[in-house]
């Protein structure tokens, strides 16, 4: 029997089975759903956290600074929008769900995130967060508020220092940072200062306090009370025309002059019978002719002294060999010698060294040193009248102690050294 044909059978059944129009229509319709679906499944697709791209802006020129260090690697980042980062992200297909994606996203954004805030260093000034070429342009007249304040090179406490402007000075700033503004100086030069020492509000210059004139102390005023007698010079005494060293020297007189007082002034000077003064304390009322005296070193000298042979005695002994020759204004010679007599005396029989006969002279040779130095041998040089020049000369011969040709005395004598009225020490030696 022969084999019934196939698709005559097929085509009976599609005959006898044919489907309807709303059949026809609804298959139609499955299938181009299905085209749609498939063609948008990319656009749906869920992504990577790797896609998620955090834009970095940057300028054509970019450098590396101390305030914002800038990778030059992640420059073909900076010229990409928003736009085009989501349409990178779009292009990368990834099998992780809606759900999931949102989750990754966060993290991913969390961890790629970093905060910038303001902080200060160790000595509290606060630190610019800006480059200087990224700070805000400015055109104002600002005021210092604080006095001494520091401008420098770069907006930190370690750049060069520029300049120093006082409370009140203005400068135009032309740009600010987070903490530090950028001015431009009277001279044109600019530097940087910190934002807290700038006012906008005007300062103005303040007034010195003028310096109060002292007023000088006035000279208490000189009093007088009678007195009388006849005084002697101890030494070279300078006759002023008024009670004190600053008035005129109207002369001097010799150790040993008589003078004749008429009063006594309040600050220590003797007003004479010719309305001139001298100094209380370069005067005695002990006659130079007096044969007697209350005081043993006042007693009359010796008829005559012979002094040492200076080529086998030591110095002191030399100097003490003098003791007892008598006070003779003008001399130098063992029968009698005034004081710088004496001492040109002795350094020229003891040393061969030749020195003037007169104290102030004596007082301008040879070397200064001080008490503290002093040595035997120095000759001390005094100014009892305090005008400056030298009236009495001695020899210190050690252990705190001189020996000197003394007016009041009336003869040579040896002491103890007072610095009160010495104005100088001289070595010869």
């Amino acid at each position: 029997m022969k084999k019934p044909n196939s698709s005559k059978i097929f085509v009976g059944k599609f005959l006898k089975y044919r489907p309807s129009r709303w059949t026809f229509f609804r298959v139609s319709a499955s299938v181009v759903g299905s085209l749609i679906v498939v063609a948008a499944i990319p656009f749906f697709s869920p992504q990577y956290s790797s896609d998620v791209y955090i834009q970095v802006p940057s300028s054509e020129n970019a450098q590396a600074t101390a305030l914002l260090p800038v990778s030059l690697q992640m420059d073909d980042l900076s010229d990409r929008n928003s736009d085009q980062i989501l349409a990178d992200a779009a292009a990368v297909k990834s099998p992780v769900s809606p759900a999931a994606d949102t989750s990754v996203l966060a993290v991913t954004v969390e961890k790629n995130t970093y905060s910038i805030t303001e902080h200060n260093t160790d000595e509290g000034i606060p630190v610019e967060l800006l480059d200087p070429s990224q700070f805000a342009a400015d055109n104002t007249i600002v005021y210092i508020n604080t006095s001494g304040v520091n401008v420098r090179s770069v907006p930190g406490a370690g750049g060069e220092l520029a300049a120093t402007l006082a409370y009140s000075n203005t400068a135009t700033r032309v740009g600010i940072g987070s903490s530090w503004s950028k001015l431009q100086l009277a001279d044109g030069s600019q530097g940087f200062v910190l934002t807290s020492f700038l006012s906008t509000e005007f300062i103005a210059t303040p007034t010195p306090t003028p310096t109060p004139t002292p007023t000088p102390t006035p000279k208490p005023a000189v009093t007088e009370k009678s007195a009388s007698g006849t005084f002697y010079a101890i030494g070279e005494l300078n006759v002023r025309t008024g009670p004190g060293t600053d008035y005129p020297v109207t002369k001097t007189l010799s150790a040993g002059s008589a003078v004749e007082v008429a009063a006594k002034t309040s600050n220590g000077w003797y007003r004479t019978v010719k309305d001139t003064y001298v100094l209380v304390k370069l005067v005695t009322s002990t006659s130079p002719n007096s044969s007697s005296s209350s005081s043993p070193s006042s007693s009359s000298p010796a008829a005559s002294v012979t002094p040492a042979n200076p080529g086998s005695s030591d110095f002191v002994t030399y100097c003490q060999s003098f003791i007892g020759v008598k006070y003779v204004y003008t001399g130098s010679s063992t029968s009698g010698m005034d004081c710088s007599g004496f001492v040109s005396y002795v350094y020229s029989n003891y040393y061969g060294i030749s020195l003037p006969h007169q104290s102030n002279s004596i007082a301008g040779q040879g070397t200064s040193v001080s008490a503290a130095d002093i040595q035997v041998g120095d000759v001390v040089c005094y100014d009892y009248s305090g005008d400056g020049v030298v009236d009495h000369v001695s020899i210190y011969i050690g252990g705190g102690a001189i020996v000197h040709a003394s007016s009041s005395h009336r003869q040579v004598v040896q002491g103890s050294l007072s610095t009160s009225s010495v104005t100088t020490i001289r070595r010869f030696l």
